[in-house]
């Protein structure tokens, strides 16, 4: 695969409406690109503003992560699974799409990072990352996601790209990726699934 790299600045991202009409969201990337929620999309990252308790929308089919970036966060009730607080910056919450847990606020608005993967195609993983002025190497991945949430510098086979607060920066192909970041920051690999 030919090496690809996308800086995408926060103040680009596009505004969407929830699925459950419950609230907006800011798409960072979605794949196949202009795809919507309501169509069968690959993989998909977003930032999502929560004002008030209430349900997630459902994703069949998708596997999810959440990972809290301001407020004092949530806690999720997955029913007979049990719940889970979200209230650590930036720690990544695993679940399944099909879930669509209810969301109780803790103290007031919050806002959170999102993955979505189409199970059947694609897997995920994410790591959350200390700010660090040393450079670190990233999990290596087909594709691989890097969210900023103060700045930082990649570099990617040598060659730096500074990234303003809560831009993300999206590595197709293999590739050698380090950052130094100036505040916590996550590593999203996209996987794909090969096919039987």
């Amino acid at each position: 695969m030919a090496l690809r790299i996308r800086h995408l600045a926060a103040a680009k991202y596009r505004t969407v409406p929830w699925r459950n009409g419950g609230g907006v969201t800011s798409e960072i990337a979605v794949e196949p690109e202009g795809a919507t929620v309501d169509s069968r999309f690959l993989w998909r990252l977003s930032l999502a503003r929560i004002d008030r308790s209430g349900p997630f929308s459902a994703f069949d089919g998708y596997d999810r992560t959440i990972a809290l970036i301001t407020g004092a966060g949530m806690v999720l009730n997955f029913g007979e699974r049990g719940s889970a607080r979200v209230d650590k910056p930036m720690q990544p919450l695993a679940f399944s799409g099909e879930w669509a847990p209810g969301c109780a606020l803790i103290a007031g608005p919050t806002e959170d990072f999102n993955v979505m993967t189409d199970r059947q195609r694609i897997r995920h993983r994410v790591e959350r990352l200390e700010a660090s002025p040393t450079a670190r190497a990233l999990q290596m991945a087909p594709t691989l996601a890097v969210f900023v949430g103060g700045g930082g510098t990649v570099s990617i086979d040598g060659g730096p790209m500074q990234l303003g607060s809560r831009d993300t920066l999206i590595v197709d192909g293999a590739a050698q990726v380090t950052l130094r970041s100036t505040g916590l920051a996550l590593a999203v690999g996209l996987f794909p699934i090969a096919a039987t």
